[in-house]
């Protein structure tokens, strides 16, 4: 494969995207410099039934709209999604510009988030990440896992077969690259995919990480691109995929097999901790279900991400928006960084206090009752009203 970029342009341009200390620093500084022109992105359901906007940093509609996208397309049906003018800083001071959305969303610094105002609103981290601690070694660690999950892993690791490979050559990595990850990421995520480039992934991860394949009966059917850091202490899942992108290899657990393999792999040479990589701050979502059966903690981002906020306002109350908040449960934080996991409820939704969030680094869960949240706010009882307010 062939890329322009050098190894240390590669290098670079991964530290800009996921480096710590003085790296995230810099990437703060410059993505909040006056004058920058951020993203607009509206998804609006169908006969107009729901909008929500979301302006701010670019990477908002992947950590921030995408699962509420999700949610509103199961209230409402598929949404249309498009992009706005782009917009500064000094056109938000003071809140977003998005009048006639439902619900808005504001992508910014922590110190903006937490200077805009209270009422109606809530806040989130950016993202966050699920970091587990190794312990002990394989038999300590799986320990850890509840009784049922782990024989559930058991049986299914005995029926498939699956062992661990771990890829040591360029041609592995090209044959993870181009047969798994990004299928995998073009089947799961369409026009929306990202992924780091070629080169990135070899100087940038492979050449300072792990690349681990599940093989089923002598096949490989998933894998996963690390990176060791801090002195190889921890080992931070980057890139992952399975064999052409077939879901298939979801349905069977092999993806299942990659946390677990990965993390006996962990035990047994050193690493003290391992990072499950990013998650959208929405517990409900079924990878984030997925990796707390491993109790991990959940904590803010060590890189540049873990300085910005989603500042989440409702500018009107209706039916469909209480639906909203009601099914999608999510990880806040106050402005001494800790994480609360927020359930909103009313007379008539219950609380969805079924999607659990507990655990490490996750300081309680809180209920917010909709008809104080909500108060002040027009009222607007059915979808011709809202098409005849707008």
């Amino acid at each position: 494969m062939t890329s322009r970029i050098s190894p240390t342009l590669a290098q670079v341009r991964y530290h800009w995207t996921n480096g710590t200390g003085a790296w995230a620093t810099g990437r703060r500084l410059w993505a909040s410099l006056p004058g920058r022109r951020f993203s607009s992105v509206r998804s609006t359901g169908a006969d107009r039934a729901l909008t929500i906007e979301y302006q701010g940093f670019p990477e908002g509609p992947t950590y921030a709209l995408s699962y509420l996208a999700e949610q509103q397309a199961a209230l409402c049906g598929p949404p249309s999604t498009v992009d706005g003018p782009p917009v500064t800083w000094r056109r938000m001071r003071g809140g977003l510009s998005a009048p006639d959305a439902d619900l808005v969303l504001l992508g910014c610094a922590r110190r903006r988030a937490f200077a805009l105002p209270t009422a109606h609103a809530v806040v989130l981290p950016f993202n966050v990440h699920m970091v587990l601690d190794i312990t002990g070694d394989a038999q300590a660690m799986y320990r850890t896992v509840s009784t049922n999950e782990r024989r559930q892993f058991t049986k299914l690791r005995r029926t498939h077969q699956w062992t661990a490979e771990v890829g040591d050559s360029e041609a592995d990595l090209e044959f993870f690259y181009e047969r798994m990850h990004l299928p995998t990421m073009a089947v799961r995520h369409g026009e929306g995919a990202r992924s780091a480039d070629w080169k990135v992934a070899l100087h940038a991860l492979f050449h300072k990480g792990l690349l681990l394949f599940v093989n089923e009966s002598d096949k490989r059917v998933a894998g996963v691109l690390c990176r060791l850091e801090d002195g190889h202490q921890t080992l931070r899942m980057r890139l992952l995929g399975v064999l052409d992108g077939d879901e298939t290899h979801y349905r069977s657990g092999a993806v299942k097999a990659v946390y677990y393999l990965a993390m006996e792999w962990a035990a047994g040479n050193g690493v003290r901790r391992i990072d499950f990589s990013s998650a959208d701050p929405f517990p409900g979502k079924g990878v984030f279900q997925f990796k707390r059966r491993f109790h991990p903690a959940v904590v803010l981002a060590g890189n540049h991400y873990g300085g910005r906020r989603v500042y989440l306002r409702a500018a009107r109350d209706t039916p469909l928006i209480r639906d909203l908040l009601v099914a999608t449960p999510m990880l806040t934080v106050d402005k001494s960084d800790q994480l609360v996991t927020t359930h909103f409820f009313d007379g008539t939704r219950p609380a969805r206090t079924d999607i659990r969030c507990d655990g490490p680094g996750v300081h309680g869960a809180r209920t917010v009752d909709l008809d104080e949240f909500l108060s002040g706010l027009p009222v607007v009882e059915d979808r011709a009203d809202v098409n005849a307010e707008r």
